[in-house]
């Protein structure tokens, strides 16, 4: 096992692992159930960072409106000199304090803990995953995956692949409204109304497509992973009303 896959399985795999079975070791809790409550957790534990990303996300498209006319006319004014065009959008960014990827430290928490989820999820939990227990951890002999009764989580379900795409669907138009009220305003109505059109086709295309996309991941998946991405957009979504109803009060 290389250092990396150690550090991994050590800080993020075996932790995440062993409040999912603690979970489903609880009086009148199955598998279905203990996903939810470790979904409810993992938000709760990174829902200042998501905050943050929100806002930080919110910040960038804020100060790039600002900027973007600016940049366009840095990058036609040395449009035959590269190196003086980038050296000049940098001072742009560093005079207006943008920097476009701020957001995307907070992500990559996220993707790293996402990918955590996904290993323990992807396949139906056995007697090797459950060595990793630890001792104080009461080992349950094998996990039953069936939710409710209804669902068994080992195998793709139909469901939950359409439920995990209505509500990315959902997640999608918040995102893109929030967006609309930050849209770059240029100078020119043909421009405008050229980069608008574009613009529109581009977000359609986003808030249609991926929801299928999707769907179409969410088929050839275990049912417990479109079950955490779900709850987890679910709660994307009460997230980003609270922190934008929250910065409308504050700029009343």
């Amino acid at each position: 096992m290389n250092p990396l896959t150690f550090i991994f399985q050590k800080i993020l795999y075996q932790p995440f692992l062993n409040i999912l079975v603690v979970f489903y070791n609880l009086p009148m809790v199955d598998f279905g159930l203990a996903i939810i409550l470790l979904t409810i957790l993992v938000k709760a534990i990174t829902w200042r960072l998501d905050t943050h990303a929100i806002l930080k996300q919110r910040d960038a498209q804020i100060k790039g409106a600002e900027v973007q006319e600016e940049m366009k006319e840095l990058q036609e004014k040395y449009k035959d000199d590269p190196m003086k065009q980038s050296e000049e959008i940098r001072k742009l960014w560093k005079e207006k304090k943008f920097n476009p990827f701020s957001s995307f430290a907070p992500m990559i928490v996220q993707i790293v803990i996402l990918i955590a989820l996904f290993q323990i999820l992807r396949t139906n939990i056995g007697p090797e995953q459950l060595k990793l227990l630890y001792p104080f951890v009461k080992n349950p002999g094998e996990i039953n995956p069936m939710f409710l009764g209804l669902i068994n989580l080992a195998k793709a379900s139909p469901f939950l692949a359409v439920l995990t795409g209505v509500v990315q669907f959902i997640y999608s138009k918040l995102t893109f409204s929030m967006q609309k009220k930050y849209k770059p305003k240029t100078k020119k109505k043909e421009k405008k109304k050229k980069e608008g059109t574009f613009q529109k086709v581009m977000q359609n295309q986003m808030i249609y497509f991926l929801p299928i996309f999707t769907v179409i991941i969410c088929l050839t998946l275990p049912a417990a992973l479109p079950l955490y991405w779900s709850l987890s957009t679910a709660v994307g979504i009460l997230q980003t009303k609270i922190v934008y109803r929250k910065i409308e009060a504050e700029n009343k």
